[in-house]
């Protein structure tokens, strides 16, 4: 009986079909979760974006960059260190002379007692004034405070980091109607203006959050004629008050009113 013929095994050259179609498969897998999510929920799609960018380029929404500071080898140290655990007592020429000097010396010799200037620095009942217009600070109908004046900004945390003074914060707006559905109304928009600026003094600066207070008047506390375009401007502004007072105990109801 005569043996069985072996036949020979031929080489299989269509292998790569099955990894193939296993990459089409996820390939299309995955352009239909991505189709379904634009489709069904672009809010979320936005926000993934948003946050890819911010992780990459470090860019926040409206386009503006803010510079965190390193508390490790700046002059701008957090309240809580040791360095500031001593605050001045000090007067309110002496505080108001100190304000102008570092800011004019600084090269911020736009800086006057008059009211027109950009940044104005004064005494009034309350204590020591810097009142800062709106249109230096913010972008039309904006919250978010330009990078550029936070040079100003810096020097007038460091003045306070070292000054035994409770800080007020106060938004001011024109008379001129919220245009938009950003915000219901001025009242709105001065008090996101000053929270914005406690926030930096806060996040940014390290002023201890316990003396800070930030408060919104809108169009209600006017310095100037709302009648006419530089009036506007002028009533459109962020003050930062260093108030006559250590504690909250110390205050009285008089003294949050300008006269």
């Amino acid at each position: 009986m005569g043996k069985k013929q072996k036949h020979e095994e031929h080489e299989n050259h269509e292998r790569w079909i099955i990894p193939y179609a296993d990459m089409v498969t996820l390939l299309f897998a995955f352009f239909v979760v991505m189709y379904s999510i634009s489709q069904q929920d672009l809010a979320k799609l936005k926000n993934v974006s948003e946050s890819v960018q911010e992780a990459f380029m470090g860019s926040k929404k409206g386009g503006a960059k803010i510079k965190k500071v390193d508390f490790s080898n700046s002059p701008t140290t957090p309240e809580t260190g040791p360095k500031f655990m001593v605050r001045r007592t000090i007067s309110d020429q002496e505080l108001l002379d100190e304000l102008r000097k570092q800011l004019t010396q600084d090269g911020f010799d736009f800086v006057y007692q008059d009211k027109v200037s950009p940044i104005n620095v004064k005494i009034d009942g309350r204590g020591v004034v810097i009142s800062i217009s709106a249109g230096y600070l913010f972008e039309q109908g904006a919250t978010e405070i330009r990078p550029e004046l936070f040079p100003v900004i810096q020097i007038v945390a460091d003045i306070i980091r070292g000054v035994d003074r409770l800080i007020l914060v106060e938004g001011h707006t024109d008379i001129e109607p919220i245009v938009g559905n950003m915000f219901y109304s001025n009242w709105e928009l001065s008090a996101l203006r000053a929270t914005s600026m406690v926030r930096l003094l806060i996040q940014q600066y390290g002023i201890d959050p316990t003396r800070l207070t930030a408060s919104g008047y809108g169009q209600y506390r006017p310095v100037a004629d709302n009648a006419t375009d530089q009036g506007r401007a002028q009533n459109r502004r962020v003050e930062i008050i260093m108030l006559n007072a250590q504690k909250p105990s110390e205050l009285l109801e008089d003294e949050t009113v300008p006269h």
